[in-house]
């Protein structure tokens, strides 16, 4: 691999390390918010976040390491650029209700599955097994949890709803769930 292409794969490499640290320190403040405890099984599944995000900074270290430290080096610049985005989505998390919280986590993750796939394509471009095998498998371990997320938001929603007053339509959650379940369903696979 020459330079120039060294250099992509390291600037790919470093805007991926930026969205999973701002993602997982994101969510572990989350996780400090007595407020996500109201929900079932909320808790678990952001630690599954953490868990995920934790997880593929790990191996994009550990690349690095076999690329001779080329990350690291350039973090900082390209940091920027891409934590700007995701600061702005968690700027001011206690202001907000649980539902914009997870909002944002969906967010995060498709961000991160849309800069996954910019890095699957740059590697199968330059032919680095390592980077495709990581890339391949970062892709496959995002939209589950944004499946999951979608899943509970609308729970979320209607019971935060029902602490102002009744909610007049109580079983809007579960038709808003079958009706985002329906609309993943039918998205066509090209």
């Amino acid at each position: 691999m020459n330079d120039a292409h060294r250099k992509h794969l390291a600037a790919y490499m470093n805007d991926m390390l930026a969205v999973e640290r701002d993602l997982s320190q994101a969510v572990r403040g989350q996780l400090e918010d007595e407020r996500i405890d109201r929900h079932e099984g909320l808790r678990d599944l952001l630690l599954d976040v953490v868990a995920g995000s934790e997880g593929r900074t790990d191996i994009l270290r550990k690349i690095s390491q076999s690329e001779g430290g080329v990350l690291g080096a350039a973090v900082k610049g390209t940091v920027m650029a891409v934590a700007g985005t995701l600061a702005g989505i968690y700027g001011r998390l206690r202001e907000h209700p649980v539902s914009r919280m997870v909002r944002d986590d969906i967010i995060a993750l498709d961000v991160a599955v849309t800069g996954y796939g910019m890095l699957l394509t740059l590697a199968r471009c330059l032919d680095q097994k390592e980077s495709i095998a990581f890339a391949q498998l970062a892709l496959l371990g995002c939209p589950p949890l944004v499946t999951r997320l979608d899943h509970v938001l609308p729970l979320i929603i209607a019971a935060e709803l029902a602490e102002d007053a009744p909610v007049p339509a109580p079983d809007g959650a579960e038709l808003a769930q079958d009706a985002i379940r329906q609309v993943w369903q039918q998205l066509p696979s090209r």
